[in-house]
């Protein structure tokens, strides 16, 4: 069991359990890359950190030796072990785009003196409000401004420029600022900064409490997920585009098939077809043409009956026959109540109205909603959660979805 999480594995987690089990359950031992934009940002923090550091003692850090201690960095990592991941820029691109990032930032900020300097890469712990789980947090830089607010900043290298609407920016700095507010509750005013250095742009943003409040939940409601997810085994894997960049590609489940595929595709005629990685593949071929025909079988299935409706109701008649055989329908109207998924709001009133009027008896209880929304992200006592305990039981899952290439979905879908 994890004993400290942070942003960077919760948000892992976010968007790729199995990357997630992967890194911080099995903590797999793989060769270290160096990719080259990461490795730029890394080098830039540095920098960054040693300006306001020379300048919280009132040394300005003259510009020519900024841009040699940066080359100076490049130089420790031999090229040939740099990973890119485009085919147009190269290791030189992006030492010269941490070059402007810099040179931009000294232009605007220096003598990097405008405040009190309280630590820079701060790595700071502790506990999420009411729940005992552990959160680090490695903040770039904290300082006190000359109007006494506390400035939380993050650095940003990339291309993207957030809001602080973005869960990238309410994940991250929500963080941070709880992770101040924990250690230094002496600090009355925050203000989180992202300083997106490609665009010389600073998004600032004063969270209010409510929005620490959901924050906490949150992000109480995803560490239980991941609990949950180590007690049971069950770490899917989501693709994205950022696959092809993930360190542990060649191990997920979900690329494993397609790489055993290229690894036989040059064998022998005499042998395809018997080893289980091609057994898999014609059972997938076979399983996606039969999930077409179904969607289409249901596509017109639905068709007719509401044409075999019409039909009835136009002859007035309860049975209709066809070469195969007879079709009955009956025909009329009933009465219902409302349900959940159909008026929310008017299924709560009439649940209001069966409770005053003593027919609890006649709900029916959502064991799924029960779960996934209450005992699922603990949102109960101990006590009560002790209590439920014994009616849960464990379940083996199995989802098998048909993902057709591109062009050959059918026309109805």
């Amino acid at each position: 069991m994890i004993s400290t999480y942070s942003h960077t594995a919760l948000n892992t987690f976010r968007y790729c359990p199995q990357k997630f089990k992967f890194k911080y359950v099995d903590r797999v031992q793989i060769p270290k890359k160096v990719t080259a934009d990461l490795y730029m940002g890394s080098v830039v923090h540095q920098v960054l950190s040693k300006l306001y550091k020379l300048g919280s003692d009132g040394i300005v850090y003259p510009v020519d030796d900024m841009i040699a201690f940066y080359e100076e960095q490049w130089e420790k990592v031999e090229r040939q072990f740099i990973t890119l991941t485009d085919d147009y820029h190269t290791v030189d691109d992006y030492i010269r785009l941490g070059c402007q990032m810099l040179g931009k930032h000294y232009e605007s900020y220096q003598p990097f003196d405008q405040g009190t300097l309280l630590g820079t890469e701060l790595n700071v712990l502790f506990t999420l409000p009411d729940t005992p789980f552990k959160i680090r947090a490695v903040i770039d830089r904290l300082w006190k401004r000359e109007d006494s607010v506390v400035e939380i900043c993050d650095y940003k290298t990339g291309k993207t420029l957030a809001r602080p609407q973005d869960e990238s920016f309410y994940y991250q700095m929500g963080l941070y600022q709880l992770a101040v507010q924990a250690n230094y509750p002496q600090f009355e005013t925050i203000e989180l900064a992202q300083y997106f250095l490609r665009m010389g742009e600073t998004v600032r943003y004063r969270m209010r409490p409510d929005e620490l409040e959901r924050l906490v939940e949150d992000v109480r409601v995803t560490v239980i997920e991941t609990i949950n997810a180590e007690r049971l085994d069950n770490f899917p894997a989501k693709e994205s585009p950022f696959c092809n960049y993930c360190d542990y590609f060649s191990l997920c489940p979900a690329k494993r098939h397609q790489l055993m595929l290229d690894k036989v595709k040059g064998q022998n005629e005499a042998y395809q077809g018997r080893t289980p990685e091609e057994r898999a593949y014609a059972l997938t071929t076979e399983f996606i043409e039969v999930d077409q025909r179904k969607k289409q079988l249901e596509v017109q299935h639905a068709a007719l009956r509401s044409e075999i409706i019409q039909i009835a109701k136009e002859m007035n008649a309860t049975k209709l026959a066809g070469a195969p055989g007879m079709v009955h329908i009956k025909l009329g109207r009933k009465e219902e109540f409302i349900t959940k998924s159909g008026d929310y709001r008017a299924f709560a009133e009439l649940s209001h109205l069966a409770h005053q009027f003593g027919l609890n008896e006649y709900f029916i209880l959502d064991g799924k909603a029960l779960m996934k929304e209450i005992y699922g992200k603990r949102r109960l006592s101990e006590e009560q959660l002790k209590k439920l305990k014994p009616f849960v039981v464990e379940k083996e899952r199995a989802v098998v979805m048909a993902k057709p290439k591109r062009g050959i979905e059918s026309e109805d879908d």
